[in-house]
């Protein structure tokens, strides 16, 4: 028998920079996109998210694409 997996669902996460501490660390925050259409391009994610960083007015740190998927055996 064979496992596949069939996604069902995927987020857009977006952390950046927002500024110093009082150490002078990086403060990092990240805000969170649930509902994307999981047929959506890693390229057409990125675009969004440096689309996003131009209206916040922050410094992309990391964009992370996450899935969700169920694993069955057939």
């Amino acid at each position: 028998m064979a496992a596949t997996a069939t996604k069902l669902s995927s987020s857009l996460i977006i952390k950046y920079i927002d500024g110093m501490d009082s150490k002078g660390k990086e403060i990092v925050k990240k805000q969170s996109f649930s509902k994307i259409k999981t047929s959506a391009a890693e390229q057409d994610l990125f675009d969004v998210a440096k689309e996003i960083e131009k209206l916040i007015g922050k410094t992309l740190d990391e964009v992370i694409r996450e899935d969700q998927n169920s694993i069955t055996n057939i």
